[in-house]
C-alpha cells in the first residue's frame, strides 16, 4: 500500500518538473527569440517586415556590411562618445542627489514627510518623454541651448532630475529595511553623523545606488524625444539620433542597419550589466524593493 502511494507521489512529483522544465523552456525562448532575430537581421537583411519567413530566421547569405558602414563610413564613436558623456553626467548627479534625498527622508522626520514622498511617488508615473516641451523651453528661456557644453548640461540636468525622483524613492524604501542600530552604534564608537552617514550607511546601500545609476544610464543612454529637442548639430548627436538618421531613409527602413546598430549599441548596456551583476544579483535576491 505504502509503495503504491510513494509511486503515485514520485509520478506527481515528475510531473510538476516536467511542467516546469516546459513553462521555463517557453518563457526562455520567448526572452531570447527578439535578440537572436536581432541578430540574425543583421546580418541576414530583410527587405520588408512581410517577407519575414521561417526560412528567413536561419543563417544565410551572411554579410557584415551593415557593421562596416556603421563603424567605418559613419561617424559612430562620434555618437557613441557623447552618449556616454550625457549618460556619465547622469549616472553622476542621479546617484548623489538620489542617495541624499533618500537617505534624508528615511532617517529625519522631515516636516510635510508623508505629502513629499506621496507627490514623488505620484511623478514617477508621468512618461519622461512628456517632459520634452515644457524642458526644452526652459532651457532655451535660459539661454542653455546655444552652446554645445550648455546643450550637454541642460540634458544632464534634464535626465538627472526625472530619475532622481525615481531614484530618491528607491533608496528611501531600501534605507528603510536596514535597522538604524548600525548608525547609533558607530555614533556611540565615537563617529560623528557625517561620518556615520557616509562610513556606515553608504557603504551598505551600494546595491541600490547601483540600481539606480542603472536605471540612470539606460534612461540617457537610449533616449531619443529630449535628444531630438535639445540638440540641433550633426557633431553633438547621440546615439539614437544617429540610428534614426542611418536606419530610416526616405519613409523606408533599412533594417540590417536598425538590427547592425542596435547590437553595437547594446554592447555598452550589456557591459554595464555585467559591472553591475553584482549588486543587482542582491537586489533581486531581497525580492526587489517593495514599498
Amino acid at each position: 500500500m505504502s509503495n503504491r502511494y510513494s509511486l503515485k507521489n514520485r509520478v506527481i512529483s515528475w510531473f510538476r518538473l516536467g511542467i516546469s522544465y516546459i513553462v521555463l523552456t517557453v518563457t526562455a525562448i520567448i526572452a531570447i527569440f527578439p535578440i537572436y532575430y536581432i541578430i540574425i537581421t543583421s546580418v541576414n537583411p530583410i527587405p520588408t517586415l512581410a517577407s519575414v519567413t521561417l526560412r528567413s530566421l536561419l543563417p544565410e547569405n551572411t554579410s557584415l556590411e551593415a557593421y562596416y558602414y556603421i563603424l567605418f563610413k559613419e561617424p559612430f564613436l562620434l555618437w557613441l562618445r557623447n552618449s556616454l558623456i550625457l549618460a556619465t553626467g547622469t549616472i553622476v548627479i542621479t546617484a548623489i542627489v538620489a542617495f541624499i534625498t533618500g537617505a534624508a527622508l528615511s532617517r529625519f522626520s522631515v516636516p510635510g514627510k508623508t505629502a513629499l514622498m506621496v507627490t514623488i511617488y505620484v511623478m514617477t508615473f508621468f512618461p519622461f518623454a512628456a517632459t520634452a516641451l515644457p524642458l526644452y523651453l526652459m532651457f532655451a528661456s535660459l539661454g542653455m541651448l546655444k552652446y554645445a557644453w550648455s546643450t550637454y548640461v541642460g540634458l544632464i540636468l534634464a535626465y538627472s532630475g526625472g530619475n532622481s525622483i525615481f531614484g530618491s524613492y528607491l533608496v528611501k524604501v531600501f534605507l528603510d529595511r536596514i535597522p538604524k542600530d548600525y548608525e547609533e552604534a558607530a555614533l556611540i564608537d565615537g563617529l560623528t553623523r557625517f561620518e556615520a552617514f557616509f562610513r556606515i550607511l553608504l557603504p551598505m546601500a551600494r546595491p541600490i545606488i547601483a540600481f539606480v545609476a542603472l536605471l540612470a544610464f539606460m534612461g540617457a543612454y537610449t533616449d531619443y524625444a529630449l535628444a531630438y529637442a535639445f540638440i540641433a548639430k550633426g557633431s553633438m548627436w547621440t546615439l539614437t539620433l544617429g540610428m534614426y538618421y542611418l536606419a530610416f531613409v526616405n519613409r523606408a527602413t533599412l533594417y540590417n542597419v536598425l538590427a547592425a546598430f542596435s547590437v553595437l549599441m547594446g554592447i555598452p548596456i550589456f557591459a554595464i550589466f555585467i559591472a553591475f551583476q553584482k549588486y543587482l544579483v542582491q537586489i533581486y535576491a531581497m525580492g526587489g524593493v517593495k514599498a
